[in-house]
């Protein structure tokens, strides 16, 4: 196991000679709330990897050079959420990543497959997933562990060739590398800000808009309180307790009484803070969620028609070059397209940028605004433009 800075620097400098490797990341996520990394790991091109001891790692700064490095390619399974961890673990954008569960939609199978299901279906390779959910904060591994943690990265370089050279095949290796890129995007990695954000907390239906508001501002600072103290939501403030405080609220501060989810010790330190949250709600103090007005046409009577049509469409279309639908939008994706079809706006709609555009994206626009028609392919008896 790495364990020290100058044997990280190592192992990135192997990395970034070989030029492409695999990377992955173990971490334990249970009374934190942030995910606490235990073990990152490293594959190289020659099925060798190399496991780092996340918790021993004082400066980062060796991997951060590797994860931005635009000449080394990245690989990762479901990349979004272990490139978030990384990124705020060394500090650095990630550059030239390559999601072989997102491409593998690309060639004729799901974007949600299994990391194992991807390695049979292309490579032969039978992973043992028994060790999903292991202690990897607990020393020393197992052998067990280590298995496990290796076999994830090395056949990471064989796997994203595999995809490649499909994709080449049909025609899709530009399309994937532009999709790859969206995980350039920084502000995928920037933490959300609370106030713009509508809080999940159970049972929080059929409320009015004053109670919303509360729930909101009741939401925003339990994430703030959370993010600060690094602990789960529910540690800070339980969702019992936020629909107590919400349709009961209390008349004044000295009604603030303990609550399932709320114990007098935490409500003796978060009174103030909890009322404010109260007040706050009440009257109307937080900006408007970015949603929350109508932009564009409303929806009339055959919007739904048009919807449904839309997406007959996409799914045909997809299955017959056989890419993942889910890769195109869901259904709140294409009925934000339906309802603006008419002035739509490529930088509001990503089913009208990029490869999307040049698949299928511009024929919907096209067939929303009245021009060309569907019809069904006696061959493959599945919807399809015609101009």
């Amino acid at each position: 196991m790495i364990t020290t800075t100058e044997a990280l620097e190592e192992a990135v400098q192997r990395a970034l000679k070989a030029g492409a490797v695999g990377i992955d990341t173990e971490f334990v996520w249970d009374r934190t709330y942030y995910p606490t990394l235990g073990v990152v790991q490293i594959g190289y091109p020659d099925e060798h990897a190399e496991l780092i001891d996340a918790p021993k790692i004082e400066d980062w700064s060796p991997f951060a050079k590797l994860m931005s490095d635009p000449d080394t390619v990245k690989i990762l399974h479901d990349a979004q959420q272990d490139l978030t961890i990384l990124k705020r673990a060394c500090g650095a954008y990630p550059k030239n990543i390559f999601d072989t569960q997102r491409s593998a939609g690309f060639v004729g199978l799901a974007s949600t497959i299994s990391l194992s299901e991807l390695l049979k279906t292309l490579l032969k390779v039978r992973l043992a997933k028994s060790e999903t959910q292991s202690n990897w904060l607990a020393r020393p591994l197992t052998d067990r562990q280590v298995q496990y943690a290796e076999e994830d990265v090395r056949y990471s370089t064989q796997l994203m060739l595999r995809i490649m050279e499909k994709a080449e095949k049909l025609g899709r290796k530009k399309w994937i590398l532009d999709e790859m890129s969206e995980y350039e995007e920084p502000t995928l990695y920037e933490e959300r800000d609370p106030d713009l954000e509508m809080p999940r907390v159970r049972k929080s239906g059929s409320l009015t808009h004053q109670q919303r508001e509360v729930l909101r501002a009741l939401g925003a600072w339990r994430e703030h309180k959370a993010r600060k103290r690094n602990l789960p939501r529910s540690f800070v403030l339980s969702d019992d307790a936020i629909i107590s405080l919400t349709k009961q609220p209390p008349a004044t501060i000295d009604d603030l009484k303990p609550l399932k989810g709320l114990s007098e010790k935490s409500l003796k330190h978060n009174r103030d803070a909890l009322w404010a949250a109260i007040e706050r709600g009440r009257n109307g103090e937080l900006p408007d969620l970015p949603n929350a007005r109508p932009k564009g046409p409303q929806p009339d009577d055959g919007y739904e028609a048009r919807v449904d049509f839309a997406l007959a469409f996409t799914k045909g279309t997809c299955m017959a070059a056989q890419i993942d639908p889910a890769l195109i939008g869901n259904r709140a994706d294409i009925t934000a397209l339906v309802l603006d079809a008419e002035d739509a706006d490529p930088a509001e709609h990503h089913i009208l940028r990029g490869w999307r555009a040049e698949f299928c994206g511009k024929q919907l626009l096209a067939l929303l605004r009245g021009e060309g028609s569907i019809s069904i392919n006696t061959k493959t008896r599945l919807p399809q433009f015609s101009s």
